[in-house]
């Protein structure tokens, strides 16, 4: 076999795992879970990103392995046990040699593993086992056994619901504990249903260790060093998650030869070959014993072994799946650990306290935070995972436990609010940070009980803002390094923020970087910042195979020509961080796109051109609570069309065939999903093609303007403001209202060119069924120009009927009703 040019990670990988590949000259390739939230490197640490479907099958594997061979000579490694399996199978559609996919999914039995140590190795090889299938089973076996057993699934890993029963008066509670968490969890994954099985295990004392090995087509396993672990309970906690990772070992050398020994033996005792594993023991008085094996690579231990000792674990794997000897040599002993802090109760991640504790020992060397505020935390006992991971580096292995004991002793280190403060507010009512927008987002949240701060703009003060804000700061522009200042300043006295966010576009930023200074509640930095760049949003669609078009960030007047011409069809440019279609234009031609590119780019923003699509244009109205999204509408736009493509009206909701409301949905979700958004409303606007294809215009982290806010309340009686705050907060959101009809339609005033000499029958339009709102923002003698933008309107008339059809007809007559009297404006015009 020759030596691939990329290794592709499968699902997932964290920075630390895969760097060291480079260094052997390899290419790195990202295989992403487009369905996944779990941490991840971003795309643009990765050579090549290929995106993939769990939920599309056998059918996503094939597509997936054809995109594969399209890489020369790419090889795949899988890191986590969520896709042991679904890399079997993977590895048997591009025909590699591997473990049959039945034999796999055996494996991962628990009960299964101990069968085998005990045959095939011996009965010293492990602690002795039994199924847990009722309460009756727990008791007996610790009878028989003795006191205190371990009760835990039998299929699950990570540490995950593993819980000590102290005796017979303990055995009901635990295992029903133990039982409803598993099933919940496993539900919640969508995981078979023998992933529910539990099982009760010999209570085994000693300390933690495990040996990760490549294991070649012969199945000869190649080991590396052992490493250390700290659990839970081995600090003084109830529960045996791992909470350190550390290298060298303080073993002896005759028991880590022993352990070394017994890993072999495992591996070989359950046959696999051609994979990584990771084995993990007790060292007991009496010798190790045998706790569990993962066919992949252990948790952080790849970063362990290569800081501790200059191996790179994932140059090994690829070896053996390329055929060739592994090398796992330690070139040095070098203190090194990884902590991953749990929050010590469950409920709502709200970020950390006094993290400079951390920062400040002296063997820190760095970190990683995996879950923004907001996010449900708690412990592995209960089925979370972990929030945060810290590297620590040390002179002398004393000086690592040293600090890793001092971590697990900040037990106020991961905040979490109350999961019952979700269900009632708090007596002393959570704060909220608003920075900037209007009323159409202060409005709902004003009914929320809680303590509102507002940084705003003089030109956006409103009468409601001035009197329900319980802290107001205004400023004439509002500069984002001083919101964050001020938000800092404030946060540190009597009354800290619990959450922050805003709903106007130009400060969606600004917010989430203040909830990323403050450890407090907001949506994810990363998912507002590709939301709002249209370059990396394309490249975020293309990597996850979501529908897109052509398109190109172009750094001037001839690469946009260039790419029209490329394109050979009309191509629309428009400012890679614009809203409200500022700066839209069609150009037919490269001499068009060139005259284009500097309408576009005339604010100094980035400019993006993108192949032009033509179809009917949608908007998905959604809202976000802790990464899950609803879909709460779908609304039908109308446009100006070329060259401006300037929003002349909108209905809701949209007529569409159930499969197309479902692709679109399903589009809509996946690409949230892509980005990251985990708090919040989203307007996502798509395109929908002739043929019935789908492509993904933008989408914004935000209530889609022009009244579609209101028109979801109008038609759902949602209030994505106060919802989203509500989520945040952990607070009740304020009763739904009874939704005023069942369609929404907004039409607009977009007259241009011309000089107004009055307008007429704004009172009459305001008296016909079911108008909601007419606004009418001109006066008599205004010069109006060419429609530029959203801008250039001159209002709207908003109506609700008891359907679509009947709400666009009312809009309509009422728009007819206002009478806009002018003249056609020329240059000659004085």
């Amino acid at each position: 076999m020759t030596t691939p040019d990329t290794v592709f990670f499968l699902g997932n990988a964290r920075y630390g795992e895969f760097e060291p590949l480079r260094a052997s000259g390899l290419r790195v390739g990202l295989i992403r879970d487009v369905r996944s939230r779990g941490w991840c490197a971003d795309d643009e640490a990765f050579d090549t990103v290929l995106p993939w479907d769990p939920e599309e099958g056998a059918e996503g594997l094939t597509a997936l392995a054809g995109r594969l061979r399209a890489q020369a000579a790419a090889c795949v490694l899988n890191l986590r046990e969520a896709y042991v399996e679904p890399y079997a199978r993977l590895l048997a559609v591009l025909g590699l040699p591997a473990l049959p996919v039945d034999e796999v999914a055996a494996l991962r039995s628990k009960e299964l593993m101990r069968r085998l140590f005990t045959e095939r190795i011996g009965e010293h090889s492990t602690g002795r086992f039994g199924r847990a299938g009722s309460v009756a089973d727990v008791v007996d076996f610790g009878e028989r056994h003795g006191w205190p057993v371990v009760v835990k699934p039998a299929a699950l890993y990570s540490s995950l619901f593993v819980l000590t029963v102290s005796g017979p008066e303990a055995a009901a509670e635990v295992f029903e504990q133990v039982r409803q968490g598993v099933a919940e969890h496993v539900r919640a994954k969508g995981m078979p249903d023998r992933f529910t099985a539990l099982q009760v295990e010999e209570f085994l004392s000693g300390s933690n260790h495990s040996v990760d090995l490549v294991v070649d087509r012969d199945g000869t396993p190649w080991p590396s060093p052992v490493v250390d672990v700290l659990t839970g309970a081995d600090l003084g906690g109830d529960d045996f998650h791992h909470f350190a990772r550390f290298a060298p070992s303080l073993a002896d050398a005759d028991s880590q030869q022993r352990m070394t020994d017994l890993a072999v033996d495992a591996v070989r005792a359950m046959g696999l070959r051609l994979c990584a594993a990771h084995v993990e023991f007790i060292l007991t008085s009496r010798g190790p014993r045998l706790l569990e094996v993962g066919i992949r690579p252990g948790g952080h231990r790849a970063r362990v072994l290569h800081q501790a000792h200059g191996i790179s674990f994932m140059d090994a794997y690829a070896a053996v799946l390329r055929g060739e000897k592994p090398d796992l040599t330690p070139r040095y002993d070098r203190p090194f650990g990884i902590v991953t802090p749990f929050a010590r109760d469950t409920g709502v991640f709200t970020g950390l306290r006094g993290f400079d504790r951390v920062t400040s020992l002296p063997s820190y060397a760095g970190h990683s935070l995996y879950h923004a505020p907001g996010a449900s935390a708690g412990t592995a006992a209960q089925g979370h995972w972990q929030i945060l991971s810290a590297e620590l580096s040390a002179d002398r292995p004393t000086d690592l436990v040293r600090d890793m004991t001092a971590v697990w002793h900040m037990s106020d280190l991961v905040q979490t609010r109350s999961s019952e403060a979700r269900t009632a507010p708090s007596a002393g009512r959570p704060h909220l940070l608003m920075v900037g927008g209007k009323d159409s987002g202060f409005r709902s949240i004003a009914d929320l009980d809680v303590r509102i701060t507002l940084i705003q703009e003089r030109a956006n003060l409103s009468e409601l803002q001035e009197r329900r804000a319980d802290g107001l700061f205004v400023v004439e522009q509002l500069d984002p390094a001083w919101a964050r200042t001020m938000a800092g300043s404030l946060h540190r006295g009597e009354a800290p923020f619990d959450a922050v966010l805003s709903f106007a576009e130009q400060h969606l930023l600004t917010a989430s970087l203040i909830g990323e200074d403050l450890g407090i509640a907001h949506n994810p930095v990363r998912a507002v910042q590709h939301s709002r760049d249209k370059g990396l949003m394309r490249d975020l669609l293309a990597a996850h195979g979501l529908p897109t078009v052509r398109h190109r960030v172009c750094a001037d007047a001839d690469e946009a020509a260039a790419f029209q011409r490329e394109v050979g069809t009309p191509v629309v440019l428009k400012p890679a961080d614009g809203s409200g279609s500022r700066g839209v234009t069609l150009a037919r031609t490269a001499e068009e796109a060139a005259e284009a590119w500097h309408r576009a780019g005339s604010t100094g923003a980035a400019v993006i051109a993108e192949e032009y699509v033509t179809g009917r244009e949608l908007s998905v109205e959604t809202l976000t609570l802790d990464g899950t999204h609803q879909v709460v509408a779908v609304t039908e736009k109308l446009t100006s069309g070329a060259p401006s493509f300037v929003e002349t009206g909108h209905q809701m909701p949209a007529a569409l065939e159930e499969a197309v409301a479902r692709s679109v949905a399903d589009t809509a979700d996946a690409l949230l999903t892509a980005l990251g958004h985990r708090w919040g409303p989203a307007h996502t606007e798509v395109m929908l093609r002739e043929d019935g294809s789908l492509a993904v215009i933008e989408t914004q982290t935000r209530f889609g303007g022009d009244q579609i806010w209101e028109m979801v309340e109008l038609v759902t009686g949602v209030r994505l403001a106060a919802a989203t705050a509500a989520g945040l907060l952990g607070t009740e959101a304020p009763a739904r209202p009874t939704p005023a009809g069942g369609g929404a339609a907004i039409r607009f005033f977009a007259h241009e060119n011309v000089v107004l000499k009055g307008v007429e029958g704004v009172e009459e339009a305001r008296k016909l069924p079911g108008v909601v709102e007419v606004k009418a923002t001109v006066q008599p003698g205004l010069r109006l120009g060419p429609l530029t933008g959203s801008g250039s309107r001159q209002g709207y008339v908003l109506a609700v009927g008891a359907t679509r059809q009947e709400a666009v007809t009312r809009a309509e007559t009422a728009h007819a009703t206002v009478r806009f009297d002018g003249h056609r404006s020329t240059v000659h015009d004085t």
